[in-house]
């Protein structure tokens, strides 16, 4: 089907995305996922959407970035004064410029998937502006430094991706604290070990990303990677505060909108 027919019929995008997730393909590796999640926190699911919803996604991706797209250039002190050198797309950009990717985040199949994954309750967060967001690292030096997630999951879909040697890729150091007062973050990745992802374009990986330090690694020259990443929550996670100051720092308006209102 073309693209342009999926963007004109939400209905039928909506069909889409729940038929290919409750496919036989999709579910067949569920065991190999779970094991995947159970040893190393991190899960890889190849061809995460049909190859059509891929294209036009990374359509309306592009013209986002093109015309909406805010460059950070930031220190995060709540990770250890770690860096955030890329560009952004805020989620109430995406709900406006975006068919496919708020579809896949209200998607009962979704979260039926990632609940046979983690084995337990999957929610959406409770803080709109981290319910979806996009970052694009495309120049030399650009880095998602070392840091936690807020809440407990990430599903990072792949849109573009560099050669593995230039950077680009997922680093992480699973099964450790996020302590904002001290978070110790030289000292966990030195003591490691510090696991290494370069997923392919068209996957999307879930990490547990409350208790992964994890960062994406520095470019080393121009080239592309970019991404939509979903968040996700337990029952513990809404039932705890949580303070939300990186995302703040990287998203300020979306923070202001959904926090103090229009």
């Amino acid at each position: 089907m073309d693209s342009e027919a999926i963007l004109s019929n939400a209905v039928n995008l909506s069909q889409m995305v729940e038929r290919h997730l409750r496919s036989d393909e999709v579910w067949g590796r569920i065991p190999e996922l779970r094991r995947s999640y159970q040893t190393d926190d991190y899960a890889e699911l190849p061809a995460f959407m049909p190859e059509e919803i891929h294209a036009t996604a990374l359509k309306e991706l592009e013209a986002l970035f093109a015309e909406q797209a805010q460059r950070r250039d930031l220190i995060i002190k709540q990770s250890g004064n770690t860096p955030r050198k890329y560009s952004n797309i805020d989620r109430d950009a995406l709900t406006q410029g975006s068919t496919v990717v708020p579809e896949i985040f209200r998607s009962t199949a979704l979260y039926e998937l990632l609940e046979a994954i983690v084995g337990e309750k999957v929610l959406p967060v409770p803080y709109v502006p981290e319910e979806y967001i996009a970052a694009r690292l495309h120049k030399a030096g650009d880095v998602h430094g070392w840091h936690w997630d807020d809440y407990t999951w990430a599903l990072v879909w792949i849109f573009k991706m560099p050669d593995e040697d230039n950077g680009g890729s997922l680093e992480y150091v699973k099964g450790v604290p996020w302590d904002q007062d001290n978070p110790r973050v030289e000292e966990f990745v030195s003591a490691g070990p510090v696991i290494r992802r370069h997923p392919a374009v068209g996957n999307a990986y879930l990490l547990k990303a409350d208790t992964a330090l994890h960062r994406v690694s520095t470019l080393r020259y121009d080239a592309e990677r970019m991404i939509v990443c979903f968040s996700f929550a337990t029952v513990a996670d809404l039932e705890r505060e949580v303070d939300h100051e990186s995302m703040e720092a990287l998203y300020p308006h979306s923070h202001e909108r959904h926090t103090t209102g229009p």
